[in-house]
């Protein structure tokens, strides 16, 4: 599963980030977003882009086409 599947208030484990930019999956890790962290998704604007997320204690949107980039292990 990758994090533009996730629902609104599921919560699941970052297992992976496969984006082809290196330099996006820096800024990406540098939020925290991070293989083996948690995350939730908050909110999912009207038109699916971006979501809101939470990773610890840091709230992050994120573009949906980033986050398809994004696996995850869904508890």
């Amino acid at each position: 599963m990758t994090l533009n599947e996730l629902k609104k208030n599921q919560t699941a484990t970052i297992s992976a980030i496969n984006h082809p930019d290196v330099a996006l999956v820096s800024r990406i890790l540098a939020l925290g977003i991070v293989p083996g962290e948690e995350l939730k998704v908050l909110n999912v604007a009207p038109m699916g882009c971006p979501l809101q997320i939470q990773v610890g204690g840091t709230f992050v949107s994120i573009r949906k086409a980033d986050a398809v980039f994004i696996q995850l292990s869904v508890k």
